[in-house]
């Protein structure tokens, strides 16, 4: 999965909905990694949580910053 950014973000990017786990997530192009997690998804729940990922700012690119997320399947969403 491709998420695109054509702003800068000034705090981590939100995610709602997504029920795959995230194996990784990368800047495409430079293949810098990014640190992801999940708040808010109770271990016994099936609704998925929050998927926060942090963009540093150097790993921006000025004009459109692409995102790679390996996921751990076929994309689902609430």
């Amino acid at each position: 999965m491709y998420l695109f950014l054509d702003f800068i973000p000034n705090s981590p990017i939100l995610m709602k909905g997504l029920k795959n786990k995230v194996n990784t997530a990368w800047v495409v192009g430079n293949g810098n990694s990014l640190e992801h997690k999940v708040v808010g998804k109770p271990y016994w729940s099936k609704k998925p949580g929050l998927l926060y990922i942090y963009v540093p700012p150097y790993t921006l690119d000025p004009q459109v910053t692409a995102i790679g997320l390996l996921l751990d399947g076929s994309i689902e969403f609430d």
